[in-house]
């Protein structure tokens, strides 16, 4: 996996291993980070960001019901 994240489209998303997608949190979590260092804007990394945590809570939901 690259060390920087663009916004995934839904397949791609969906594909990604339970393990996988926590790994994609981690590193746009760092990117979200450094940008913010940096002084520069967050408002993309954000949303890359939030797209991964929104597929594994959706994940998780399914799962405590299932």
């Amino acid at each position: 996996m690259l060390n920087t994240l663009t916004m995934p489209t839904y397949n791609e998303l969906v594909e990604l291993s339970d393990a996988e997608l926590k790994r994609c949190i981690g590193v746009a979590l760092n990117q979200l980070d450094k940008a913010q260092e940096q002084g520069e804007s967050t408002s993309e990394k954000t949303v890359i960001y939030r797209v991964y945590k929104n597929e594994l809570a959706k994940r998780n939901y399914r799962q405590s019901f299932h």
